[in-house]
């Protein structure tokens, strides 16, 4: 077979970039090939299959349809689980809209009227916002040790989730487990969550300097730290870690009543399991 015939004469209909998008952590996380001059990824729309993915309910709780997506339309990312979770969010707004379109209604519940109502959400507003973080992120401690950290990424964000999901499902059945004799499941379900906490809450400090200047960067070390960490210390760390999650990712939105014809301001949910249902 001669080298043209291996050669699809459809390929040049293969679906392009409908647009691109820089990602909030700057790719300081983990490999990006080519990108355009701009330092933007190039976003493709989704095929049929990939819509199949979204529809599937135990990929989207273990994150898989949320990875085989951004895999297939954004190419240029390399290992997709290592993202923060900022960028997943970016990303899964780009390929919403090199899909279907700017334009995402949504059900929406107002404030004025408390009528839930199908609102338009322009989802350009969202990307047309977005900005790099800093190459470096540091909290200062009550005892002055600074602490430097990096967004969570994807896949510690949903190991937490699927833990916090084991807990919801068993606080549903609390009855059930208090009136069996054995809740050594209930309790190790709490600290199981909590071990879960701690050990993302380490991987997300980068290094560590203590007061006299000495930098530490031993995994072993942090964690130790951590572990022995006061509680209103640990939760400054946490909220930074939060904070850096949500970077750039503006979900707010202001809307007018349309029964009253007020304006009011709103989180937009942006969940897998519904952001790509499109009636």
């Amino acid at each position: 077979m001669s080298e043209k015939e291996n050669v699809n004469p459809l390929k040049q209909f293969y679906r392009a970039p409908k647009l691109y998008v820089k990602l909030p952590s700057g790719a300081k996380f983990n490999e990006v090939e080519e990108t355009a001059s701009t330092g933007e990824l190039p976003v493709f729309p989704m095929t049929t299959k990939d819509e199949l993915y979204m529809r599937n309910p135990d990929a989207l709780l273990n994150g898989d349809s949320v990875i085989k997506i951004v895999q297939s339309c954004v190419p240029n990312v390399k290992d997709t689980r290592k993202l923060p979770v900022c960028d997943i969010d970016i990303l899964m707004i780009a390929i919403r809209m090199a899909t279907y379109g700017e334009i995402m209604e949504t059900k929406i519940k107002s404030p004025h009227s408390g009528n839930e109502d199908t609102y338009e959400i322009n989802l350009n507003n969202i990307l047309e916002n977005v900005e790099v973080m800093p190459t470096e992120n540091s909290i200062t401690l009550s005892n002055g040790i600074v602490v430097y950290v990096r967004p969570l990424s994807y896949d510690s964000q949903t190991k937490l989730n699927l833990v916090a999901y084991d807990q919801t499902k068993v606080l549903q059945n609390l009855g059930q487990v208090q009136n069996n004799p054995d809740v050594n499941q209930f309790k190790n379900m709490f600290v199981k969550l909590a071990e879960t906490n701690m050990n993302l809450l380490a991987e997300c400090i980068v290094r560590v300097v203590t007061p006299d200047g000495d930098s530490v960067d031993n995994r072993k070390h942090i964690k130790d730290f951590i572990d022995n960490l006061d509680a209103q210390n640990t939760k400054k760390i946490d909220g930074e870690i939060d904070r850096l999650n949500k970077f750039s990712t503006v979900t707010k939105q202001t809307l007018v009543c349309k029964q009253t014809e007020k304006e009011f301001t709103t989180e937009v949910k942006l969940d897998p399991a519904d952001f790509f249902v499109v009636t």
